[in-house]
């Protein structure tokens, strides 16, 4: 600390060296740091003199009568060498962040216009001295407004990195596998089947500068998929962890409010008013629940979820900036049975149900469908499955059950997740010769087949057949026996 009093009074406070007077050389100052086509003002507080050169170098400085009763307000006061004396004694990079707050503030209340403006970056060929200068115009969505205090003196052309304080949104979805009962962590993508309940979450930052803000607008932007459906009820909002209450911020649904095409909102009209305090390192989560519909889409395209984050960009006015948007995907794939004869031609009057096993080893009916050649079960996910044809077309034997299971990977940490692989497994765990799968279209296919052999020997079958042996044999038997007896009694 005592180091940095010192550079402060080494380069400020100048002033109490006499010196010649002589007018320093101009200097150019390049931006660095901001986003391209930000827009910069700057802001002259001090005049600046200099006498010798090299290390014999001496600076005089004084206040800009331009600022001077800025700076007398800001500082408390009354005279130039005072108000050199206090920014002098500036010796923490949070002091000097707060100074340069309260002058933009009082500049900008003021309606001063500022010494030199650019749009380029660069400042050229400015006078010698001791700048504030501000960003006026951000270049990017989500960047948001730099202050930056500059002493030139002694330097011809330096450089000035501006403070970029980002906010960040990170959108996340968990994974539920029914029949093992698995439960993933917070992740990229995830599978479900129709009519499942997808849990989702929302975590937004703050800038390094938020106790700067003395309001502060935060509002999650949502827009789902129409394989998605919201359930409102579900949204909970929180603060390090801390639940707000429901009066703390609304939940915007009505289409006609939504202007940037988003399904739904969130807002905090100000976060600095509601009841669990937020620091720049505080995290704003959101969690809600949304129903895999009808309308969901099967296979690799996915049905995505994508939001981005609206806040208060600008501490020193209005303005609001935006993140980039973060994008997670829910998966749901569809299993076809085509139902077939001995020739493998389609063969009608069949059903079939599909069952699901639980975490518990118990199969429980997904769907039954009666009608067709093919049967559709649409929307089902990763898990262990069982097929029965609960309905054998007449004159022919029912098919055996078919175990499966139904094994999916795709990215759990990624900007746009996608569908890695899709296959069948059989009841052994080896992949299944009688399945298809085709990853893209999100299709399991199989065909079963079914006979019609009959189970009993008829007459005129193979039964006719084996008492015809039978009596054949016997009456082999019994002429042998006539003709040994013949035999016997002549002797």
């Amino acid at each position: 600390m005592k180091k940095m009093k010192k550079f402060f009074a080494a380069v400020l406070a100048m002033a109490m060296v006499l010196a010649m007077g002589i007018t320093a050389n101009a200097a150019t100052i390049n931006i660095d740091g901001g986003a391209s086509g930000s827009e910069y003002s700057a802001y002259k507080l001090m005049d600046v003199t200099q006498s010798g050169t090299g290390t014999e170098a001496k600076y005089s400085y004084t206040v800009n009568s331009k600022y001077e009763d800025v700076l007398k307000s800001v500082t408390g006061k009354t005279t130039q060498s005072d108000i050199v004396d206090y920014i002098s004694a500036l010796d923490t990079s949070d002091a000097v962040r707060t100074f340069a707050d309260a002058v933009y503030d009082a500049i900008t209340s003021a309606g001063i216009t500022a010494d030199y403006t650019t749009d380029t970056d660069v400042f050229d060929n400015v006078d010698q001295g001791y700048y504030l200068i501000a960003e006026t115009k951000t270049g990017a969505d989500d960047d948001t407004y730099s202050l930056v205090i500059l002493n030139t003196a002694g330097s011809e052309s330096l450089t000035v990195t501006t403070k970029e304080d980002t906010v960040e949104v990170e959108k996340k979805v968990k994974e539920t596998n029914d029949t093992t009962g698995a439960v993933t962590d917070w992740q990229d993508a995830a599978d479900y089947d129709i009519g499942d309940s997808v849990p989702f979450k929302l975590t937004g930052t703050l800038p390094s500068n938020y106790d700067n803000y003395s309001t502060y607008y935060y509002a999650f932007h949502d827009v789902m998929s129409a394989g998605l459906t919201l359930d409102a009820d579900s949204v909970k909002v929180y603060v390090d962890g801390t639940a707000l209450d429901a009066s703390e911020y609304t939940v915007v649904t009505d289409a006609t409010a939504l202007t940037d095409g988003c399904t739904f909102e969130v807002v905090i009209t100000d976060l600095k008013k509601v009841s669990v305090a937020a620091t720049a390192a505080s995290t704003i989560t959101v969690e809600y629940s949304a129903t895999l519909n009808d309308s969901a889409v099967i296979g690799s395209t996915g049905n995505p979820n994508t939001a981005y984050l609206e806040f208060s960009n600008n501490p020193y006015g209005d303005g609001t900036g935006k993140t980039t948007e973060d994008t997670v995907i829910v998966f749901t794939y569809e299993i076809d049975v085509n139902k077939i004869d001995e020739s493998g031609t389609a063969l009608s009057g069949a059903g079939f149900t599909l069952y699901k096993k639980d975490s518990a080893g118990n199969y429980n009916s997904v769907a039954e469908l009666t009608t067709g050649t093919t049967f559709t079960f649409t929307g089902v996910d990763a898990g262990e499955y069982m097929i029965s044809e609960t309905t054998v077309p007449d004159g022919y034997n029912k098919a055996d059950d078919i175990y499966f299971t139904v094994e999916a990977t795709y990215d759990t940490e990624a900007d746009a997740p996608e569908l890695k692989t899709l296959v069948v497994k059989d009841a052994d765990g080896n992949v299944s010769a009688s399945f298809t799968a085709d990853m893209t279209k999100g299709t399991i296919t199989t065909d079963v087949e079914n006979t019609s052999d009959l189970l009993f020997p008829t007459t005129g079958g193979i039964g006719t057949k084996i008492f015809y042996a039978i009596g054949a044999v016997l009456m082999i038997a019994a002429a042998a026996y006539l003709i040994f007896r013949k035999r016997g009694a002549k002797n």
